[in-house]
């Protein structure tokens, strides 16, 4: 009996820990979100954008919008580009500041 009780009260206090490690990890992360549009205002649909150091791609809506979850323990090199525009790489401590990224027509 003293065993199964200790067996419960081990897996108790794992399920503890890992459930303090998720709330961790959810509070080093935040979420940027921006929309991306042409230097013009028009909105860029489908633009790439990629996190080289995750190996992450996403791609904005048909509305040029997107929303990314970043860790905060980090810095990222982000690029986003579309076809018939310059290639635009921003850092990720920077971006939390940015509402509109504006892409330039080649």
């Amino acid at each position: 009996m003293k065993k199964l009780l200790y067996i419960f009260l081990i897996l108790g206090l794992n399920q503890a820990l890992v459930a303090g490690n998720s709330d961790k990890e959810k509070t080093n992360t935040k979420v940027v979100v921006g929309k991306i549009t042409d230097t013009m205002g028009e909105s860029i649909a489908g633009a790439k954008i990629v996190i080289p150091e995750t190996g992450e791609t996403f791609f904005a809506d048909m509305d040029g919008n997107f929303k990314l979850s970043l860790k905060t323990d980090r810095e990222y090199s982000i690029t986003i580009n579309s076809i018939g525009y310059e290639l635009l790489q921003v850092k990720s401590s920077h971006l939390s500041s940015f509402t509109d990224l504006s892409l330039k027509s080649l």
